[in-house]
């Protein structure tokens, strides 16, 4: 038999709650039957209590009449009298078969039954002299002969001894039923925790799945098929995403080759004219007056710029296209940091900028072009972010088979809903880079790819001076 799993999460949901009640439900029900079955043997008790205590009661009372009727018959031989004992006397059996109805001790039962003989035969003595005349002192030996008084006087004593026995028999079982109460308690209420739990990690666990299926895809990974088990909602669910993460897919490899084929388009021309600039600018087509020799100043400029932005792009593009590391060398860290920044040493001083360095001999496994160019673009944002006047802090050391990397700038940092869009492609932030050349947006963007292509990541860390990033890297030792 083939179980049939819930068709949607409110299925689950339902099925769960349903599950976590019935424990508390069943000791909900047996909490009442127990104490409904105790209340009923308690108010049987009670009853049977009074019901002692009043036959008791009129047990004694009807042999002190019964004793008395009986010297009143002997002595006046009235018949008045001895109808008044037979009465007693019914009165007296009427008691002692309600005693007898109750569920009485032995040596009670037996003191009844020794009752009822010994009256019966003091009835039947009284039947016997009637009319027969009797010495004086015969009625007296007849009473005491027959001493009923003596026989039923320990009754309510052993009446109140039953009552007690039976009110502990109670009690005992009250602790018995709040012991087995207790034990239920703990035992079913765990347990509709436990099941409560189970069923909120079986909703939860796919939603958190689908959670991050969705940050994958907003994170641009289109590479892994989205397959999400569950319920059919969530399957269901799963299928439109994974049409949208091909669709997505599509979209990216068009942008690609888009950029790609603009980026080359772009560079032919740029080339011309960039080279067509350097030969107004050298006076190789003749002489210049200053007006134009600074509008040729200003061409070859802005083509430089330019061409830095189609390389730029062009790189960005190429290493959205790589999958790992195209090869693999000994990086020495300590060597390659000075040398990147010898490389901004001229924009650092025109703007008063300094670079502090604490660099421990660190050695990582990777394509030194891309490290080279990661490090130079996290370099080149700090020094462009960095007042004038500011400091960089760069900072290198190893630690549990990782390489961390700090660069730290005196700016004005990185708000709090900018931090995960800082490396989007494109994406300027709100603040404004200090020097004269306009970023592409493109620098954080390469470098957190090329961090992800040797199997690192780039975070931005709080900090009170700036901006803080940092740089984390597995070290050779960890290859």
């Amino acid at each position: 038999m083939r179980l049939t799993l819930p068709t949607s999460i409110f299925q689950l949901a339902l099925i769960g709650f349903l599950l976590a009640t019935l424990p508390l439900s069943i000791a909900l029900v047996n909490t009442f039957v127990q104490i409904d079955r105790l209340s009923a043997q308690m108010q049987i008790a009670v009853s049977d209590s009074a019901q002692a205590v009043e036959a008791s009661r009129t047990i004694m009372a009807q042999i002190l009449n019964m004793e008395r009727s009986t010297g009143q018959y002997l002595v006046l031989r009235d018949s008045a009298a001895l109808q008044r004992y037979e009465d007693q006397r019914g009165q007296l059996d009427k008691a002692i078969v309600l005693l007898e109805d109750l569920p009485l001790d032995k040596s009670l039962a037996d003191r009844l039954e020794q009752l009822r003989e010994q009256e019966q035969a003091l009835y039947d003595k009284l039947r016997e002299v009637v009319g027969i005349p009797q010495p004086e002192d015969e009625p007296l030996k007849l009473v005491e002969q027959h001493n009923l008084t003596q026989l039923v006087r320990p009754i309510p004593f052993e009446v109140t001894q039953m009552i007690t026995r039976r009110s502990n028999v109670i009690t005992g079982q009250l602790e018995q039923v709040q012991g087995l109460l207790l034990l239920q308690a703990l035992g079913l209420v765990p347990l509709a925790l436990i099941l409560a739990i189970i069923f909120s990690v079986l909703i939860s666990r796919p939603l958190r799945r689908l959670g991050a299926v969705i940050h994958r895809l907003g994170a641009g990974e289109f590479s892994t098929p989205v397959k999400v088990s569950g319920p059919q909602d969530v399957r269901e669910l799963s299928e439109h995403l994974d049409w949208l993460r091909k669709r997505l897919s599509e979209l990216d490899e068009q942008k690609q080759t888009f950029l790609h084929h603009v980026s080359h388009e772009l560079k032919t021309p740029l080339t011309a004219i960039r080279e067509g600039s350097e030969l107004l600018r050298d006076e190789v087509v003749g002489t210049l007056n200053p007006e134009q020799t600074e509008v040729a100043s200003i061409l070859r400029e802005s083509s430089l710029q330019l061409q830095a932005q189609v390389e730029a792009l062009l790189n960005f593009n190429a290493a959205l296209a790589q999958e790992k590391p195209r090869q693999q060398e000994t990086i020495v860290l300590d060597t390659l940091l000075p040398e990147i920044i010898d490389k901004h040493r001229l924009a650092m001083r025109a703007r008063k900028i300094t670079v502090q360095t604490d660099l421990q001999a660190v050695s990582l496994c990777g394509e030194q072009d891309q490290i080279r160019t990661l490090l130079d673009n996290l370099l080149s944002n700090a020094i462009k972010y960095s007042p004038d006047g500011g400091k960089v802090q760069l900072n290198a050391w190893v630690e549990n088979d990782k390489v961390y990397i700090d660069v730290i700038d005196t700016g004005s940092g990185i708000s709090n809903e900018e931090r995960d869009q800082i490396f989007e492609p494109f994406f300027q932030g709100q603040q404004r880079a200090k020097g004269h050349v306009k970023g592409t947006g493109l620098g954080l963007a390469i470098a957190q790819r090329y961090a992800r292509l040797h199997r690192g990541s780039i975070k931005v860390r709080d900090s009170q001076t700036g901006a803080h990033l940092r740089v984390t890297l597995p070290s050779v030792s960890a290859e």
